[in-house]
């Protein structure tokens, strides 16, 4: 179970290092051995500074640091620092500031072809992460805004699905659910609320695509996709989260837990559930950065770009203040 977790922990640094922008990863040279999980000010501040830099700057989110460069906490502000290969964190703070990143021990050298395979996709993953993100300024609300379907909009799920929307709660919707063969399930005059589809209509197959579509007056219809789990993938899926509990990762802190849960599930590509996580660990601590980055690329992956653009400036905005 030990090198399991190990492997899982290596994985999810690697999808989180793909996610942070390219302007926010880039640093000094060498190999990342340390990713920032978690920003919190507090009445201080958190500030980076590469090993070939001289000033300190305010650091992004998810961002990737090298053997060298240092990170700086003033007041009652902690920073916690996630590093590859599961070995481990280290919470910087006042006490131990200026502290310098250094690449730890390498994990043990058990696990065989599945341990070298995941350490060959770290890598590729890594060479990949050059990606610019850029978003057209927000579109002005008007009084009529059509409905927005909100998950799930495409990927696939552990069970039947919860269907969520935005829109007026003045108006009354139409949802059906359809399949290869055509209309499943359909029910109207509904108020906007979550609505899991019901234990009583037909069952939804697994390994089969679903379309389900929303209708509401003088609107064009919105529609997604998804496509619910076969068992043996429930299974597999639901092991790596359970190696991927708090319980499971002595040490690790509860906000970098459920990114490394919510990288792991947008890998699988249930955007559905990682999107549930993090919004239920923002409710919980709406001023960690690193949360609303991680839900800004669910949104922008599921084509949310509006609500990817206002997490994304939310996470800057976070951890960038000063006290």
């Amino acid at each position: 179970m030990k090198h399991a977790c190990q492997a899982i922990v290596l994985c999810m640094w690697a999808v989180l290092g793909i996610l942070a922008p390219a302007d926010v990863l880039a640093a000094s040279l060498g190999d990342p051995v340390a990713i920032l999980t978690e920003i919190k000010p507090g009445q201080g501040e958190v500030r980076v500074k590469a090993a070939a830099a001289a000033d300190w700057k305010a650091p992004l989110p998810l961002l990737s640091l090298r053997a060298g460069d240092q990170v700086r906490a003033t007041g009652n502000a902690t920073a916690v620092l996630m590093f590859t290969g599961g070995q481990g964190v280290v919470t910087v703070a006042a006490g131990n500031s200026p502290y310098t990143v250094q690449a730890q021990a390498a994990p043990p050298a058990s696990g065989g072809g599945r341990t070298q395979g995941l350490v060959a996709n770290v890598s590729r993953i890594l060479a990949g992460k050059k990606k610019e993100l850029t978003y057209v300024p927000l579109a002005v609300r008007g009084v009529r805004q059509p409905p927005l379907l909100l998950s799930p909009r495409e990927g696939k799920l552990l069970g039947p699905p919860v269907l969520e929307w935005a829109g007026s709660d003045r108006l009354r919707y139409l949802v059906r659910v359809l399949g290869p063969q055509g209309l499943v399930w359909e029910q109207g005059n509904l108020p906007r609320a979550p609505l899991p589809y019901p234990a009583a209509a037909p069952p939804l197959l697994p390994g089969i695509p679903y379309r389900w579509e929303l209708e509401v007056r003088d609107f064009t219809p919105q529609r997604g996709l998804f496509t619910i789990l076969r068992p043996e993938e429930i299974v597999t899926v639901r092991e790596s989260l359970s190696d991927l509990a708090p319980s499971a990762l002595s040490g690790y802190p509860k906000n970098t837990v459920i990114l490394m849960r919510a990288g792991f599930l947008f890998e699988q590509e249930l955007y559905a559930e990682a999107r549930k996580e993090l919004q239920a660990a923002i409710a919980a601590d709406p001023d960690e950065p690193n949360l609303h980055l991680m839900l800004g690329h669910v949104y922008e992956r599921t084509g949310l770009k509006e609500l990817a653009a206002e997490e994304f400036d939310e996470a800057q905005f976070l951890s960038s203040r000063t006290p």
